[in-house]
């Protein structure tokens, strides 16, 4: 052991570098963990350890996912029980799911074999790296502590948890329309040939998160069930988790949806943790009570895992349902979540008879929260589906659209039964982008068993005026010699061709119109 100078802020530029430390809770893992907190913090890392973070009245669960969120570096404390730890791996894929780089960080001075504990924290590719207080380690040129080596690891990941966290945030924009149509709740309506199937399936047009009166929202989100930070403006479940929080003058006062999936999956014995499967539905309630979603008379959110991430959590890596079964299982799913929900709240999990002896007994002189597990006194009623994987899965609507339309039928037809009913008077189909409104429109007009019920459609004259040209022009002429991605990508690129040409026939009708008015308008600003 070699005595160094243990002040190494002349040595580091750690200023808002967030380190997290995971580490298993027993005496020698702590210790370390301790230790690291210690020296970290005096060199000017701001460090996250539960035992020194958490104070009275904490939500810890809720702290710990915070400040992974926040972090630019985890390192995970290495020893050979550290993967029975349940809560290092959830750290661990927490971290995965914020696009945070990860530091394996060996800490047992005896040489004993890790490759299990890697693999089980799927880190057997994770290059580690050794901590052992002053000890010396050499890297071929100099020799150095194994603080000095660690404190060169976190400068080096830090920067790269920062160029990855922009580089998803940028192909994320990319991967989204730049054509945001016009918000409109009700814009085309159709219905059933069965006549015992009530229900109208609408289309709605824009931003989800602007309508009202509408009982669950689907969010369409990744299997680790991370919702998208609050400034990424640009995908539904940011704006989701950003119009369902508290938000007082500007300041976050509850991240209020977040935290009820992190609780819910915390609290359900059928979840092994994140990831979870695909196409499985998790309920949360809207939001805070003043948060805008409540104020629009919003009740549930429905998060449907229809994205999975990779082990190395790169954008490229994001990997949307691609099935169409797929696809209409996740739709089944939520929709059966509506029966669920109406029979036992938001509670996952049925109770057996002994569950609710045993509650009746623990319950005498407590309030039962009847939202979360009772019957619920008013049925949901309407539902509304973004277009699963068109966002950050980069799926086209042309493939989404139609095995979604058909499962919302199935599940319509397989409910008329008086022993099976459901509750649902209206489905919504949102879609966000206008130059997917043509495909939604036509895999619900040309649907076998439904019609458009035109005295019931609310289109303004822009949309309605769209989708009459996109008729008369019709699908482009396919070349049968070409694959199904090629003619897909024609498609798509053909209603990407006309939204142009429509906007741009638009804006010249507008500047013939503004030339006529020039006089009234010069007058206008006179008076």
């Amino acid at each position: 052991m070699v005595a160094q100078d243990t002040s190494y802020n002349h040595m580091i530029n750690s200023q808002n570098i967030r380190v997290f430390i995971s580490y298993r809770n027993i005496k020698y893992s702590k210790m370390r963990a301790s230790e690291l907190y210690d020296r970290l913090t005096e060199a000017g890392y701001t460090t996250f350890i539960d035992t020194e973070e958490l104070k009275g009245g904490d939500t810890w669960r809720g702290k710990i996912y915070e400040n992974i969120r926040n972090s630019d570096v985890l390192l995970v404390l290495l020893e050979p029980t550290t993967a029975n730890s349940e809560w290092v791996q959830r750290e661990v894929d927490m971290a995965r799911g914020c696009h945070v780089s990860i530091l394996p960080l060996r800490i047992s001075e005896e040489e004993l074999d890790i490759g299990d504990v890697q693999e089980k924290l799927a880190l057997s590719e994770t290059q580690y790296s050794y901590y052992q207080g002053e000890y010396e380690v050499y890297d071929g040129k100099n020799p150095k502590t194994s603080f000095e080596h660690l404190i060169e690891s976190i400068e080096r990941l830090s920067k790269q948890t920062r160029d990855n966290q922009k580089t998803w945030m940028k192909n994320l924009e990319l991967r989204r329309h730049t054509d945001p149509a016009e918000n409109n709740q009700v814009c085309m309506t159709y219905a059933a040939d069965n006549e015992k199937i009530s229900c109208k399936i609408h289309l709605a047009t824009g931003d989800m998160t602007r309508f009202k009166d509408i009982d669950v929202f689907v969010n369409s989100e990744n299997d680790y069930m991370q919702m998208a930070r609050i400034f990424e403006t640009s995908t539904l479940s940011s704006a989701l988790r950003r119009e369902g929080a508290y938000i007082k003058r500007g300041r976050m006062i509850e991240d209020t949806v977040q935290h009820e999936l992190d609780r819910q999956i915390e609290n359900t014995k059928a979840f092994c943790g994140r990831p979870i499967m695909m196409g499985q539905v998790i309920p949360t309630p809207a939001g805070h009570p003043k948060s805008n979603l409540c104020k629009n008379n919003i009740r549930y959110i429905f998060h449907v895992a229809t994205v999975r991430m990779g082990a190395d959590m790169m954008n490229e890596n994001l990997t949307p349902i691609e099935s169409s079964s797929g696809l209409r299982n996740a739709v089944k799913n939520c929709l059966e979540m509506v029966h669920h929900v109406n029979e036992h709240g938001l509670t996952l999990e049925e109770e057996t008879d002994d569950d609710k002896s045993e509650q009746k007994k623990s319950s005498k002189g407590t309030t039962k929260n009847k939202n979360q597990t009772e019957k619920l006194e008013t049925p949901i009623k309407s539902i509304a589906f973004p277009l699963f994987g068109t966002g950050v899965g980069g799926r086209s609507a042309l493939e989404v659209a139609p095995p979604m339309v058909e499962a919302i039928y199935e599940f319509l037809d397989e409910h008329t039964t008086d022993s099976n009913p459901t509750t649902l008077e209206h489905v919504y189909l949102v879609v966000y982008s206008k130059s997917d409104i043509p495909f939604v429109h036509d895999a619900l007009r040309t649907h076998k068993n439904l019609t458009v019920v035109d005295e019931a459609c609310h289109c303004t004259d822009e949309t309605r005026e769209f989708l009459k040209k996109w008729e008369s022009r019709g699908m482009p002429k396919q070349n049968t010699s070409k694959t199904q991605n090629e003619l897909a990508a024609e498609i798509v690129h053909s209603v990407q061709e006309f939204v142009k040409l429509s906007q741009s026939s638009d804006d010249e009708d507008d500047t013939q119109k503004s030339g006529s008015d020039n006089h009234k308008e010069d007058d206008e600003r006179l008076k």
